[in-house]
């Protein structure tokens, strides 16, 4: 099990990046801005039409959603939210998911939000997963971009062994103790595995290291040691996950883009109605490597499952 999992990392830093994006365009100015207990919100769009909420991924603020954003502010009221310890935002004591989930439903009710599609990116988009096997029923759908039930790999081992990759992650990340260090490391280990285009890469380095050491750390023990299929059998809205594919970057491992959605498809088991939409050729943040292709599938994904 240890060997599948080191494999698995293996394969996902193994391969050089290639120019292959765009940079998306800069946030337009927010709405309004405000904080629903831990989450800070911003809010996008035109106001009292229908709700599409935006969740970034690890280290990530709204900045990494600023191309759909954009794209669908003339039709929806969007809310965009940053994570505690990221993008500069404080960040709070563990339990994280649990507490910030709470949160999530408090701005549902405070705000008066009915049935939003929530959107997540990587470990935004488990957290949107764990929102659809909690209340399903307050949803109008889930979009998880790359983000799954359990971390990739985990699948195959215990609580235990899952428990103890968790706390040797968080320690590895322990040497890393300025934000130098941290944008040195997303530029130049972390992000050319994860996006395509060095112009791309040269902007998100610094975007991403304005989040809290300590508390990306944290987050990334909590993804680590969580695993949610068994509950997602209370999943009763629509649910689609979006896999990106490179063969440069997986092929030792997962040979094309069906051996991917075969793989993440067991991992959604548990949830029959779930889908897998394949995007490719992209890496981990598909937003940057393919933006128009993610755009279609969400427009489709919203147009497909209307309010009510």
């Amino acid at each position: 099990m240890q060997r599948f999992l080191l494999a698995f990392v293996l394969a996902l830093f193994s391969a050089p990046a290639a120019a292959r994006a765009t940079i998306p365009p800069a946030l337009p100015a927010p709405l309004k801005s405000f904080d629903s207990g831990s989450v800070h919100v911003d809010v996008y769009g035109t106001p009292g039409r229908r709700a599409l909420v935006f969740i970034p991924g690890l280290t990530c603020g709204p900045w990494e959603w600023s191309g759909e954003i954009t794209q669908f502010s003339s039709g929806y009221t969007i809310y965009a939210l940053t994570l505690p310890g990221f993008d500069g935002h404080p960040a709070i004591k563990t339990p994280l998911f649990q507490t910030v989930s709470a949160d999530f439903w408090t701005l549902l009710q405070t705000e008066s939000i009915v049935k939003p599609v929530v959107i997540g990116h990587s470990l935004g988009g488990t957290l949107a997963i764990m929102l659809a096997e909690q209340h399903s029923d307050k949803l109008g759908g889930v979009i998880s971009v790359d983000g799954l039930p359990i971390f990739p790999g985990m699948d195959r081992m215990t609580a235990d062994q899952r428990a103890q990759a968790s706390a040797q992650m968080a320690a590895s990340m322990s040497s890393i103790s300025t934000p130098a260090q941290f944008a040195a490391a997303e530029k130049t280990y972390v992000l050319p595995n994860l996006m395509t285009s060095p112009d791309d890469i040269a902007v998100v380095a610094p975007l991403t290291a304005r989040s809290d050491i300590a508390a990306t750390a944290a987050w990334t023990s909590e993804d680590v040691a969580l695993d949610l299929r068994s509950q997602l059998t209370a999943v009763g809205t629509p649910l689609l996950v979006i896999a990106p594919y490179d063969a440069a970057l997986e092929g030792k491992m997962l040979p094309d883009a069906a051996a991917k959605r075969g793989y993440y498809e067991t991992l959604l088991a548990n949830d029959p109605a779930a889908n897998v939409q394949m995007i490719e050729p992209s890496r981990h943040f598909v937003m940057y490597d393919q933006p128009q292709k993610l755009h279609d599938a969400i427009a489709a994904f919203v147009k497909q499952h209307p309010p009510g």
